[in-house]
């Protein structure tokens, strides 16, 4: 029997910095079963490339996030950062409808 952590995660809300995110961790104990029981494992599978974190994920600008396919951002997302959010309402590079 292998053993599973049990993950927990917690979006931080500090502001101005971009979204990050805290990652806690928690082993369980299981007991292993004998090794005449264990059948003999396969080779893994290739791990899938990684996708990028929260933090990891930053627009300079309106133009970036527009040029990167992820307008409009919302607050959450990765990439969201309150120097896109003109008006503060949680939603950044939306469209400027004018007036």
């Amino acid at each position: 029997m292998t053993e599973t952590p049990d993950i927990t995660v917690t979006p931080s809300t500090r502001t101005p910095d971009p979204p990050t995110v805290s990652v806690t961790v928690t082993e369980t104990k299981t007991e292993e079963a004998p090794a005449a029981e264990v059948p003999e494992q396969q080779s893994a599978a290739p791990r899938p490339p990684r996708t990028p974190a929260l933090s990891d994920v930053y627009y300079e600008n309106r133009d970036e996030a527009r040029a990167a396919g992820v307008a409009p951002l919302h607050r959450g997302e990765p990439g969201y950062g309150p120097h896109l959010d003109r008006d503060g309402d949680g939603v950044a590079c939306e469209p400027y409808l004018g007036r």
